[in-house]
C-alpha cells in the first residue's frame, strides 16, 4: 500500500513538473509572439540648416570724350545677403514588432477601423489621379514641345507645350501624399487598445512591455 502511495505522489510530482515546464514553454512563446506583433509610435526630431543668399553687382560705365581723347571710368558695388536657419522638424512612425514601419493604411486596416481606411483610400486614390493627369501633362508638353521645335512650329505651339508642362509639374507637386493621414494621438490610442487586446489573447499580464 505504501508502495502505490509512493508511487502515485512521484507521479504527481512529474506530472506537476512536466506541467509547469510546459506552461512555462508556452509562456515564452507567447512573449515573443507579442514582442514581434506589437505597436509602438516612434518620434524623431531632426535639424535642418536653411541657407539663403542674395546678391547684387552694379556696374556702372561714364565716358568722356572731348576733342581727340577720351576716357572711361568703371564703378563696380557689390551688395550680398546672407541668411541662415535652424529648424526643426518632428517626424513620428508606426512600427509593428520594433522593426516593420506601417503605412496609415496598412495600419487601419491591422486594427480594423474600415470607415477611416475607406476614407484614406478615396483621399490617396484622388491624389493618385491627379498624380497621374499631372505626369501625362508633362508627357505631353515636352512632346509637344520638341515636336514644335522640329517642326519649326509658330510660338504659340511651343508656349501651349510649356504651359502644358508647368501644369502637370504643379499638379504632381501639390498632390503628394502626405506623411500621415491620421493624426497622431489617435494613432496612439489605438495602438494601446491593440497592444491590450494582444496581451489579453496571448494571457499575458496587462503591464507586460
Amino acid at each position: 500500500m505504501k508502495k502505490i502511495i509512493a508511487l502515485a505522489l512521484l507521479s504527481f510530482i512529474l506530472i506537476s513538473a512536466s506541467l509547469a515546464e510546459l506552461s512555462a514553454d508556452q509562456e515564452y512563446v507567447n512573449k515573443l509572439e507579442y514582442q514581434h506583433n506589437k505597436l509602438e509610435l516612434v518620434t524623431k526630431k531632426r535639424q535642418i540648416d536653411e541657407k539663403r543668399g542674395y546678391s547684387y553687382t552694379d556696374i556702372n560705365t561714364t565716358s568722356y570724350s572731348f576733342e581727340a581723347y577720351s576716357q572711361s571710368y568703371t564703378d563696380i558695388s557689390t551688395q550680398s545677403l546672407q541668411r541662415a536657419e535652424t529648424k526643426e522638424i518632428s517626424e513620428w512612425h508606426i512600427l509593428k514588432g520594433g522593426v516593420r514601419e506601417l503605412s496609415d493604411l496598412e495600419f487601419l486596416n491591422l486594427i480594423n477601423d474600415h470607415l477611416y481606411l475607406a476614407q484614406v483610400k478615396i483621399q490617396e486614390d484622388q491624389k493618385a489621379r491627379l498624380r497621374n493627369i499631372g505626369n501625362l501633362s508633362i508627357g505631353t508638353g515636352i512632346l509637344v514641345m520638341l515636336a514644335g521645335a522640329a517642326a519649326s512650329a509658330g510660338q504659340s505651339v511651343i508656349v501651349t507645350g510649356a504651359v502644358t508642362t508647368t501644369i502637370g509639374f504643379f499638379l504632381d507637386a501639390f498632390n503628394q501624399s502626405p506623411d500621415h493621414y491620421i493624426p497622431a494621438d489617435y494613432a496612439l490610442n489605438k495602438i494601446d487598445e491593440y497592444n491590450l487586446a494582444l496581451k489579453k489573447k496571448l494571457d499575458l499580464p496587462l503591464n507586460y512591455q
